[in-house]
């Protein structure tokens, strides 16, 4: 049997569709390359935004097409979309089978073990070989099939606890779990063994690791040294795999609340962590924050950005903004602006806001600016990403960069800097994987071009 994955969303969600091909495979399906070849398609889906949702669901008209052709098809859909692992034969099933009548399995991610049983229940007469109860006893325990072998995205943890009132995150992943440190450690060393260079630790807010409500009733990070945080502690043990050849370290996504002046030093003195972060401040004015249920002031941001700066030199910063939230003003607008355009950050990702069903947001506040504004203020902020862009990658023109190569198009190498910039120059393929000094020679747009010396 064949299988193919649709994989939307983030990091976290590409990371999960690593450890499910290895599970997959283990059960003894092969990866189709295309649908009309496929026996079972997955969706490993993301519902941040309504229009994730909703373009899955769009999916299954395609679905419908395949079976006149398939009519065994199994489509499964997974991620943050799913509250109950089900088939549509179980007694109790997900509201995603009320939503459309295409899909056979709906898979809670951490759940994932339990997809074989969800796949006899359709067809009890499907051989699938047993795996060791071991694997199978947590979904963290599934060796990810690496999509590269010289970069890994580790996830560390699973859920969130800080409910912003715009976020559905809590409620489709659940509350924040960290994971054992001795875990993480263990699969970092196991990739460096294989010959990784980077790794990207993952979580919804990465740096509150270890300081969960459910980690702190567990107390499994009682043992660890007092005055530093779990999150550093693991920062430090991975960090000694540079003697064992990992030389890049990063994180994603952090949170201002859990920014610590341990983890600001560790960032300045780590061998392997690079002078990178990406902290989502989300709106420029304090109101504005409140209503989203951020914890932090404009205030204490920019006193985390100041420290950042000063610790680590030539620091790149991105950030995260939401334009349009419920009840936002000219004013409140124009301080993000303000914000934006006084610190000058690396990049940052902006949204207009919608809303989305099931959070406080849209049962509490009224999402009250009109759609033509949320578009003007968004090209606004956008035009004036592109000059700060513009006027951010120059600095690096006539300079020489390492570059960690990842995929080749059109005839170019593309990879990234130590500071997370996209840089592509001429090459060959063998390169892939490799870190590669590369001379700048221009800036354009959202990408440096250059040389390989």
């Amino acid at each position: 049997m064949k299988y193919l994955i649709f994989t939307y969303g983030c990091q976290m969600n590409y990371s999960d569709t690593e450890r499910m091909q290895t599970y997959l495979e283990a059960l003894g399906f092969k990866q189709a390359k295309a649908e009309k070849d496929a026996d079972m398609i997955i969706f490993n889906t993301c519902s941040i935004r309504q229009k994730g949702e909703q373009r899955v669901i769009g999916k299954m008209i395609d679905m419908i097409k395949l079976r006149k052709k398939n009519k065994n098809l199994i489509v499964v859909i997974t991620g943050c979309m799913v509250r109950k692992s089900s088939s549509r034969y179980s007694e109790t099933r997900d509201k995603l089978f009320n939503r459309t009548k295409e899909i056979d399995i709906a898979l809670r991610i951490e759940e994932l073990p339990k997809l074989a049983d969800l796949i006899k229940e359709l067809n009890p007469k499907i051989k699938l070989p047993k795996i060791e109860e071991e694997t199978l006893e947590d979904y963290f325990n599934i060796t990810p099939n690496y999509t590269s072998k010289s970069q890994a995205f580790i996830p560390i943890s699973t859920g969130c606890d800080k409910f912003c009132t715009y976020c559905i995150v809590p409620f489709s992943r659940g509350r924040e779990k960290s994971r054992p440190m001795a875990d993480i450690l263990e699969e970092c060393e196991e990739f460096v063994k294989q010959g990784g260079l980077e790794i990207t630790l993952l979580g919804q807010t990465v740096d509150s690791y270890g300081l969960s409500t459910f980690d702190k009733q567990e107390g499994t990070f009682k043992h660890l040294p007092k005055g530093k945080t779990p999150f550093v502690s693991l920062l430090e043990q991975i960090d000694k795999l540079y003697s064992k050849g990992l030389r890049r370290l990063r994180f994603t996504s952090s949170h201002p609340k859990d920014i610590s002046d341990d983890l600001i030093k560790a960032i300045g003195k780590l061998k392997t962590l690079m002078p990178y972060i990406h902290l989502p401040v989300q709106a420029g004015h304090n109101d504005t924050l409140k209503r989203m249920n951020r914890p932090y002031t404009c205030e204490k941001f920019l006193t985390i950005i100041k420290k950042l700066r000063k610790t680590v030199p030539g620091i790149a910063i991105s950030t995260d903004f939401i334009v349009g939230f419920s009840g936002e003003t000219e004013e409140e607008f124009q301080a993000t602006y303000d914000l934006f355009k006084k610190e000058e950050f690396d990049f940052a990702y902006f949204a207009q806001y919608s809303e989305r069903k099931g959070t406080f947001a849209s049962k509490n506040l009224k999402d009250d600016v009109p759609k033509k504004v949320k578009r003007e203020r968004w090209h606004l902020i956008n035009e004036l990403l592109k000059t700060i862009v513009a006027k951010k990658l120059e600095k690096f023109v006539g300079k020489t960069l390492d570059v960690l190569v990842e995929f080749e198009e059109k005839g170019l190498l593309h990879g990234h800097s130590e500071h997370s910039k996209e840089v592509q120059f001429k090459g060959k393929k063998s390169l892939i994987g490799q870190i590669v000094t590369v001379k700048i020679l221009k800036a354009d747009k959202w990408v440096l071009e250059g040389e390989k010396i």
